[in-house]
């Protein structure tokens, strides 16, 4: 070997040598085109926020997880109709969601409620026009009274920061049922509270703390706006879907969203951000984790998060549920003046609506197996949670629901990227303890998701006000 070549040799296996490493083991990644931003997330939290801080200028890559954008936003199909498995609402009131909507061209379309509905509370069965739900009037005072009262308190709720609010301690000391049911001694006004205040929590209320849903009522303008249709959070289905509107948006990002790449760790240094997937990895001067709260925790971190961070993101389950969808050649309930609502403490589902979009076609029911009913069904057989959805249709609507033409069900605490939806809740104590750290950046690491988001926290609208949010943090940092 000459002399040259041996030089040559001796000098790399230095270079080699001396390779600065990462306190997790990895040699330092190659130097690659500069970024401004590294989104963790594809979801509605995440796009807007990459959609943000381009619209600024900025360079960022969306890295993603799942083989698709949406996050708990998800497309399916049955008997040739495209549906959405995931988030599929949006309300009047949910104007990031609506403006969205217009500016892709998607099309919204009523929820139908016109008609009766079935209400099966607490060993009782009645209809109810519309979606009234008919109680005598004495129960229909007593729970508009206590509907007043829960709002009254949630006015008081400052939402930037519920943890701040005047009886913040008081109120989060105790679970929602306590409260609850200390208010009434009727059956049916705690199985109304229960039923409903589930269907939009999908969490146990045992195990939400008062603060905690005083605050989300707050988030979502009152009681009746979470739980109503026409005027409330239920109001509009998307004709195209949902999941429609997050492909379309990933689309203007083009190649910067980033697909099938689980992100396993992020270290920080002086200089920046390194976001580390399976078989990449980007570097950047900032970062952005728009996941669910407790996925936080199952990724790499160097430093490590804050305790407080980390013990939040611990203590925030997701709630449990699994959405289906049977489909009929036609909409039989409407033969009996039926529109296919039923409100019920009887297992396994909780709620069922009519989610036919048109005319032309199979129609279409949707619904909800729930807390705690979903974590006996999450993991099995499709089989078993078809049978058990279908017989609890046939008492309901009579034999003609238990022979639909398909089903199809998304188990979401199955769903290895989300665990459970529809959002992150928190148990008593919780929110005064931790809550602070929801928001608050870990060094050069900024937290979006619609957990974070003091508005409509929980639904869509939310995730995309925290994208909005996250990335007016970043733009704001100096350097």
């Amino acid at each position: 070997m000459r002399r040259r070549d041996l030089l040559k040799l001796l000098g790399a296996a230095a270079a080699t040598a001396v390779a600065p490493r990462t306190s997790l083991g990895a040699a330092a990644p190659p130097r690659l085109a500069p970024l401004d931003a590294v989104i963790v997330g594809a979801g509605f939290a995440g796009l807007t926020a990459a959609r943000e801080l381009v619209k600024q200028g900025r360079k960022v890559v969306v890295v993603e997880a799942r083989d698709r954008v949406g996050g708990r936003v998800k497309g399916g199909t049955i008997a040739g109709r495209h549906v959405d498995l995931g988030g599929m609402w949006a309300g009047p009131t949910q104007t990031r969601l609506l403006a969205a909507l217009d500016e892709f061209g998607l099309h919204k379309t009523a929820q139908r409620i016109a008609g009766k509905q079935v209400v099966d509370l607490a060993g009782k069965r009645w209809l109810a026009e519309g979606e009234g739900m008919g109680f005598d009037p004495a129960v229909e005072k007593e729970i508009g009274a206590m509907t007043d009262e829960l709002d009254r308190m949630a006015a008081t709720i400052p939402v930037e920061a519920p943890w701040n609010a005047p009886r913040a301690a008081e109120w989060d000391a105790v679970s929602a049922q306590e409260w609850l049911f200390a208010r009434t001694a009727d059956p049916l006004v705690r199985a109304y509270w229960d039923a409903d205040f589930r269907s939009v929590l999908e969490a146990d209320l045992s195990r939400v703390s008062l603060l905690y849903l005083l605050f989300y009522i707050r988030s979502g303008d009152s009681v009746d706006a979470l739980f109503g249709y026409a005027e409330g959070a239920q109001a509009f289905l998307v004709k195209e879907g949902m999941a429609g509107l997050a492909q379309r948006m990933a689309a203007t990002l083009g190649d910067r969203v980033i697909l099938g790449a689980p992100v396993r760790a992020i270290v920080q240094d002086a200089a920046g951000v390194v976001v580390r997937a399976d078989r990449k990895e980007w570097r950047a001067p900032t970062a952005v984790v728009a996941i669910p709260p407790p996925l936080t925790v199952r990724i790499a971190w160097d430093p490590p998060l804050p305790p407080g961070r980390d013990l939040l993101a611990q203590r925030m389950p997701m709630g449990s549920v699994i959405k289906w969808y049977v489909a009929y050649d036609r909409p039989f309930w409407r033969d009996r003046g039926l529109n296919a609502l039923v409100v019920t403490d009887r297992p396994p589902a909780v709620v069922s609506v009519d989610a036919t979009k048109d005319n032309d076609g199979p129609a279409l029911l949707a619904g909800f197996i729930d807390t705690p009913h979903s974590l006996r069904f999450t993991g099995r057989p499709v089989e078993e949670r078809k049978e058990a959805v279908l017989g609890w249709l046939a008492e309901y609507f009579g034999k003609e629901a238990a022979k639909p033409i398909a089903y199809v069900d998304q188990d979401w605490p199955a769903e290895a990227w989300s665990r459970g939806c529809y959002g992150a809740s928190m148990g008593p104590t919780v929110m005064t303890s931790l809550g602070r750290y929801l928001r608050e950046p870990h060094g050069r690491v900024h937290w979006a998701g619609t957990e974070t988001s003091d508005r409509w926290m929980g639904y869509i609208d939310g995730a995309i006000r925290s994208g909005e949010r996250v990335a007016a943090e970043v733009l704001a940092r100096p350097g």
